[in-house]
């Protein structure tokens, strides 16, 4: 006997099929490579979005990337023609006498346990702290200090904020706005428009990529800066140049410029191909515009290439940015990147006698470009149907 909850009415609506995007989205997160990169560039990528709340004044427990933990050593004043007192001495400097002692064995030895009533001969210099240059990895400093003492963890994390800042901006404009936008409407439109986006892309691409941005970079640099200092001055943000705005907006500008031609080329590739498809010229016979065309119909025809090249592209432009510092013209100090740790790092002998140095840069670059590349391809085998 049929039950009523097996009586299906005639009227109800069918279930709706799962969104194309979700789809994918599912597919991807069961490829197991595709989820450990994704977890490698988030946990990055995040370190260096936590560290813009110092921007903010917010204190992240970091040290300032740009202190020195050098040897501070001061020397005893004369008040009313006397020597003043250690007491007096350790009020005016806020040093602990026990540090005081563990830090100067040698004056301890000849004049006894400083204590605050001790009275040292004037002008008697004593060290305030301890030289930290070059340490090795410790509890106070995870991956060691550099030549000036610096905390090499530390700057590996506002290096990140670099690489994320300048990577994912250059990307959007000149992957998304400029070489999508611009390969889009000269592969759909054709004609004069295509003529003349693609005679500006050639003459792009004739140009060595790495001579043009420096070029662009050395060219700028000077009235780049002095723009912005025009600029703090008229608006009163006078941390912008403080916080390296200025060269990341120079970087984005090179980077982007530079980077357009090769995306929109790929991208007119693929529009050509899609333009005659039956859903374009229905899209067009009701009367739909060229920006619904390009937006709606012909973008979610290339997606999958887009990601791919979307993913591709913040690797190769983090790397970019490295070389770019590395050569001298790219991000300038005290803003830290890991073009500078990589340059101060420097030659074959230093390599071999303070490793960490070299490595924390390197390795961070490795990993965070190979995720990349790693999720491109897991990106490609999934929404690419010529690819399984």
């Amino acid at each position: 006997m049929t039950t009523r909850a097996e009586i299906q009415p005639q009227w109800a609506m069918p279930e709706r099929s799962e969104a194309p995007w979700l789809r994918a989205l599912r597919a991807i997160l069961k490829k197991r490579v595709a989820v450990v990169c994704i977890a490698v560039i988030v946990v990055l990528y995040g370190a260096g979005a936590f560290t813009m709340l110092d921007a903010f004044g917010i204190d992240i427990g970091l040290q300032d990337p740009t202190q020195s933990n050098l040897s501070q050593r001061r020397s005893i004043r004369e008040v009313d023609g006397a020597p003043e007192t250690l007491g007096a001495f350790t009020q005016r400097l806020d040093v602990e006498l026990s540090t005081l002692n563990e830090l100067n064995p040698e004056v301890v030895d000849e004049y006894g346990p400083l204590t605050a009533d001790t009275v040292l001969p004037a002008r008697t210099e004593l060290v305030l702290s301890g030289d930290e240059t070059l340490q090795g990895p410790s509890s106070d400093h995870w991956l060691g200090t550099d030549r000036n003492g610096r905390d090499i963890f530390s700057r590996a994390m506002f290096s990140l904020r670099t690489t994320l800042i300048i990577s994912v901006i250059s990307v959007v404009f000149g992957n998304l706005f400029l070489g999508l936008g611009l390969g889009l409407l000269a592969g759909y439109r054709g004609g004069l428009i295509d003529q003349i986006i693609m005679r500006i892309g050639d003459v792009m691409l004739a140009m060595p990529g790495l001579l043009f941005l420096i070029v662009i970079v050395a060219v700028f640099r000077d009235q780049w800066e002095d723009w912005f200092r025009a600029i703090e001055d008229a608006t009163g943000m006078h941390w912008l140049i403080e916080q390296g705005v200025d060269d990341y907006v120079l970087i984005v500008f090179a980077l982007s410029l530079v980077g357009w031609a090769g995306s929109a080329r790929f991208y007119r590739a693929q529009v050509l191909a899609l333009r005659e498809s039956d859903y374009i010229l229905a899209a067009e016979t009701i009367g739909a515009r060229t920006p619904r065309v390009l937006i709606r119909h012909l973008f979610p025809g290339i997606l999958p290439w887009f990601i791919v090249g979307f993913s591709a592209s913040l690797g190769e432009v983090a790397g970019s940015e490295v070389v770019l510092t590395w050569l001298g013209i790219g991000i300038t100090p005290p803003t830290p990147s890991f073009g500078i740790l990589v340059e101060n790092a420097g030659g074959r002998t230093s390599l071999l006698a303070y490793p960490w140095m070299m490595l924390v840069p390197f390795t961070s670059l490795l990993i965070l470009m190979l995720a990349f590349n790693l999720l491109g391809d897991a990106i490609n085998d999934v929404l690419n149907p010529r690819g399984r």
